[in-house]
């Protein structure tokens, strides 16, 4: 193999240098001084990205802890995009993938997953139609879709309440079941969901209209009153397509 050019090794110095400055001392005809600028530049702006992308995380974490992370995914992670609002999604890569977590909070993924959400569905660029209803029209027999700009979530640990108050040590008894969307105002808001309207919400995603979900979900539970179960379908199914969660 021939040996690649100067210039590309010199890049490399300079790259390690900046990742991990603690083992790597950079070009040798690149003065200290502005070493420790380029140093100090990145690192400030990769741990503002990411303490903006996650600001419960960086609120629970000590600093010397949140310091040590930062520059442990700075080292071990390689990014795949240069997009800088990208580098959360990257993060939660490192996370799942580099990190070693065996002194992080047993929830530490499933928050930063949380909080991404949040990140990305606020800079996603998903066209959503909306449809006007027929007031006549029974809205359990049409069709319909989550938006886009919806997602529903599950999670082993109560993500939306966790910090620093409160922290969980194991995880809970029962699933917690988010849906977590994007309103006609572009905020970033948050249903909880129980096993039924999350199943409800799984069937309606398979297709089902919802009279036909209800019924199915009557059955699942074997309810002594299906009529109950089936209005209560009604009741949230008009409740989401006002949030435009349903399309």
């Amino acid at each position: 193999m021939s040996q690649q050019p100067s210039f590309i090794d010199t890049q490399f110095q300079f790259a390690n240098a900046i990742r991990d400055p603690e083992n790597n001392a950079g070009p040798d005809n690149i003065e200290q001084r502005r070493m420790t600028i380029y140093r100090e530049l990145f690192y400030n702006n990769i741990e503002g990205f990411i303490a903006n992308g996650f600001p419960v995380l960086r609120d629970i974490t000590s600093d010397e802890a949140w310091h040590s992370m930062i520059r442990d995914f700075m080292i071990k992670h390689r990014c795949k995009t240069p997009l800088f609002h990208e580098i959360a999604r990257e993060f939660l890569a490192y996370l799942d993938n580099e990190r070693d977590s065996a002194n992080d909070p047993l929830f530490i993924k499933e928050l930063a997953h949380y909080e991404w959400v949040e990140l990305a569905l606020s800079v996603s660029d998903a066209d959503v139609e909306s449809r006007t209803l027929d007031p006549e029209q029974d809205i359990l027999l049409e069709q319909f879709n989550t938006s886009p700009l919806a997602w529903p979530l599950a999670y082993h640990f109560p993500v939306q309440q966790i910090g620093p108050d409160f922290q969980p040590q194991k995880i809970s008894d029962a699933p917690t079941y988010l849906l977590v969307y994007r309103n006609k105002d572009d905020s970033i808001t948050f249903l909880e969901l129980n096993p039924v309207s999350t199943r409800l919400i799984d069937l309606i995603n398979e297709g089902l209209t919802g009279q036909v979900a209800a019924e199915q979900i009557a059955q699942e539970l074997q309810h002594p009153k299906p009529e109950v179960v089936i209005e209560g379908a009604r009741a949230l199914i008009s409740d989401w397509l006002q949030r435009d969660i349903l399309i």
